[in-house]
């Protein structure tokens, strides 16, 4: 269904100034289906009347030439009698740019960015030890997420609504909120717990490494990223390939170290001081949008961390499977960013195709589970290469039994992608609701082993994608 031709004033005053001439313009033609020709374009476009009167003044025919030359009481007459010879035909306006349409090798960029922090993880797994370890590294990890899902979208949404620099100021703001407050967070949790010196550092550089990460990735700044991980990822990879030796245990640490204080640094580095406008405080409507953001990151990274090292182990030890998991997961987050933009330019194809609304909706829940599957498929491949490569080179200790850990976690993975594309088109409160729900699953039924956790993925993958399948092939979600 085409929508009805419009008029376009803005493009009718275009025709006007090209139209006009700096010096003397040539002679008025001698008869109206001439001056028609001459005005053709307009004309067309033209709503009403007055817009072809307006053109013809803007020329220089005023009501004494309409009259004299042309047998009207003047422009007004003369312009009723052109729009009544001219039909309408207006040309179509040009598209709009597609906001969608950003870099195909962005996606990798970031794939990269976020698994070069699964390789650090993966260095120093064997250096905790001691009481209050795996509730010292999730109350870290699960406060750090909250925290950076709620700065990025308060970063995102100033950089729409005011631009970059008010964009910085919030982020700064929230740097120096989020940091101390983390912080604090961690040190009551190794007090509680009697966690040593080692977790108690290694938490709060966590938390503030996820969020001096998230002011540069709101602001785009994947080089100083790179830069802020090069230490960390040297001093991991290092540490690995010479077997983890006792000896090198102060290296790694230190690489850790640098780059959380980097990454720190280069967020407030890269966000301005004193000057210029100042932003204006979050607004009461950004505070659902905020605490979306937040419990969406403290459930997912609930979902993630607590069934592996607490509920089916809990003692201490990251099982094979979920070590196994980390790398592809991490690096499925860029395959994540690219098929939710895919999906964003197909769906905006078809809205701009003037489809019926029935069949826009069919083919949005199709491109729904084109995005899915390409998704599912590339972390597929993932995984099956990092089990390929752990058994290559005996980094892990895998074997058959690791594969459901495995198969629990691409469940858990496809669910946080179709939960992303929600809170994506505006779909906030259900995705973190079924997160907690889900969480609150695995806790219940934590005595089932396993069995926990493919009830509380799998459950939260249906409960998603349906609610998915029903909002998402409103046209209107996809507008904006």
């Amino acid at each position: 269904m085409n929508a009805p031709a419009t008029a376009h004033p803005e493009r009718a005053a275009d025709a006007h100034r090209h139209a006009r001439r700096p010096t003397a313009r040539a002679p008025w033609p001698d008869t109206i289906d001439q001056l028609c020709a001459e005005f053709g374009e307009i004309c067309r476009s033209a709503v009403d009347p007055l817009e072809i009167a307006s053109a013809l003044e803007f020329e220089g025919l005023g009501d004494q030439l309409a009259a004299d030359r042309f047998g009207r009481a003047d422009v007004f007459d003369l312009a009723e009698e052109m729009y009544r010879l001219v039909p309408r035909d207006p040309s179509e306006p040009d598209p709009p740019a597609d906001p969608w349409q950003g870099s195909r090798l962005r996606p990798a960029v970031h794939a990269l960015l976020y698994g070069i922090p699964a390789v650090c993880f993966t260095a120093i797994g064997g250096l905790f030890a001691g009481p209050g370890v795996l509730t010292g590294l999730i109350v870290a990890l699960v406060t750090g997420w909250a925290m950076a899902q709620a700065l990025a979208y308060a970063g995102y949404l100033r950089l729409g609504q005011s631009g970059p620099a008010q964009a910085q100021r919030t982020l700064r703001a929230g740097l120096a909120i989020g940091l101390p407050l983390a912080a604090a967070v961690v040190l009551a949790t190794s007090a509680v717990t009697g966690a040593r010196a080692p977790v108690t550092g290694f938490g709060i550089g966590e938390a503030a490494y996820m969020l001096g990460a998230a002011v540069l990735m709101v602001l785009g700044d994947e080089a100083w990223m790179f830069a802020a991980l090069t230490p960390g990822l040297a001093a991991g990879a290092a540490f690995i390939a010479a077997g983890r030796p006792r000896a090198l245990e102060p290296l790694a640490w230190a690489g850790l170290a640098a780059t959380a204080l980097a990454c720190v640094g280069f967020a407030v580095l890269r966000t301005p001081g004193q000057g210029g406008p100042r932003a204006r405080h979050l607004s009461r409507p950004d505070l659902p949008g905020l605490a979306a953001a937040a419990g969406f990151g403290m459930f997912a990274a609930g979902l993630f961390v607590f069934p592996t090292a607490v509920i089916v182990y809990g003692h201490g030890r990251i099982p094979p499977g979920a070590l196994l998991a980390i790398m592809p997961l991490s690096l499925s987050m860029g395959v994540a960013e690219w098929s939710l933009l895919w999906y964003r330019r197909r769906t905006r194809s078809l809205l701009l195709s003037g489809i019926e609304i029935e069949a826009f909706a069919r083919r949005a829940r199709r491109a729904l589970a084109g995005a899915v599957l390409q998704y599912l498929a590339a972390t597929v491949a993932l995984t099956a290469a990092a089990a390929v490569l752990a058994r290559a080179t005996d980094l892990l200790p895998v074997s058959a039994a690791d594969v459901p850990q495995v198969i629990a976690y691409v469940l858990l993975g496809v669910a946080m992608f179709v939960a992303l594309t929600l809170q994506a088109l505006g779909l906030r409160a259900v995705p973190v609701a079924a997160c907690g729900a889900a969480l609150g699953c695995a806790v219940a039924l934590r005595s089932l082993g396993m069995a926990a956790e493919f009830v509380a993925y799998g459950g939260l993958l249906v409960v998603l994608g349906g609610y998915a399948v029903a909002g998402l092939g409103r046209a209107i979600r996809h507008i904006y």
